[in-house]
């Protein structure tokens, strides 16, 4: 019995490793990379790093890259006006390995128009896994470069590297969602363009949507209209039909699509579960009613097919 309450107790620890995301190793600077703009001033610099919770000292112990204001050019002049990007460099971010598992979770300070959950779904897109990231501004800036900072940071730590196609996709998917909540009436209308888009993300996923025939998407983005509660402009539709062909082409996978789903249990509750037959395949369907509902609900389930599999 000692040994099974052991065996129990550690299984425990983990799953709740797993939760919180923290880990002793996930803390230390050598599993840090920051990306710093590269037009700061010393004392912008200094301001950042206060924010970051970094001394200079442990700055040196961290993986270092810069971000270039031309480098923002490049990739975001397809999507903004070049006044939007500006002259200067600013935004930073620093990345730090996280316990397997547990996802990816961005928080931001002095960023004005990109959420935390318009990051965190294109860097899901992206490909990023199990890392925290922050974004950074010395001053209320909107922060659409740091989505560049996070890449590149992942690329370094992780010896990886982010294609451009799918750089490009997660910038896209970035500012769109972001043009949609300007569109959408209300406060909550960046909470509400963030769901909407991991869910027809879903449906793509899942191999519910036609890609090819446009009155299926038509038909899919009115179905989430009515699940979210919004009325979408007809240019909104066509941003959202130009991405969703994107999306397709990189050949989602359930695997990010269970940790958006997380997120949109948190915000809408079991009716995001309730859903899953119109959302996804039956298959995803089963995955995500026990990744969220049966784990989120109902811990016992867990624990008693911990048991099962413990003694079989």
């Amino acid at each position: 019995m000692k040994k099974w309450f052991g065996t129990f107790t550690a299984f425990l620890i983990l799953l709740l490793c797993g939760i919180t995301g923290m880990t002793a190793k996930a803390a230390e600077t050598k599993d840090t990379v920051v990306v710093l703009g590269a037009d700061l001033s010393a004392e912008q610099r200094a301001g950042v790093l206060q924010l970051m919770g970094l001394t200079e000292a442990e700055l040196a112990d961290c993986t270092v890259l810069s971000i270039t204001n031309e480098t923002e050019h490049a990739y975001l002049d397809a999507y903004l006006d070049a006044s939007v990007i500006g002259s200067k460099s600013l935004s930073s971010v620093k990345l730090t390995k996280a316990a397997e598992g547990s996802g990816v979770k961005v928080t931001t300070q002095n960023i004005n128009y990109c959420t935390t959950g318009m990051y965190r779904n294109a860097l899901l897109t992206a490909g990023m896994k199990d890392m925290d990231v922050l974004v950074v501004g010395p001053t209320p800036i909107s922060g659409t470069a740091g989505l560049i900072g996070a890449l590149k940071a992942y690329e370094a730590m992780s010896g990886e590297t982010v294609s451009d196609t799918l750089l490009d996709t997660a910038l896209d998917e970035l500012i769109t969602t972001g043009k949609l909540a300007e569109s959408i009436q209300g406060e909550s209308g960046s909470d509400e363009a963030e769901a909407l888009i991991a869910w027809l993300k879903g449906k793509v996923a899942g191999g519910e949507l036609d890609i090819g025939d446009e009155e299926s998407i038509r038909a899919a983005i009115a179905e989430g209209e009515q699940t979210f509660g919004i009325s979408l402009t007809e240019e909104d539709k066509q941003k959202i039909i130009a991405l969703l062909k994107k999306l397709d082409s990189l050949g989602l996978n359930a695997d990010y699509l269970l940790e958006q789903a997380q997120a949109l249990y948190e915000k809408y509750g079991l009716s995001i579960v309730e859903n899953a037959n119109e959302a996804i395949n039956e298959a995803v369907e089963s995955a995500l009613t026990s990744a969220v509902k049966g784990f989120f609900e109902n811990m016992k389930t867990s624990v008693s097919e911990f048991f099962r599999n413990l003694f079989s």
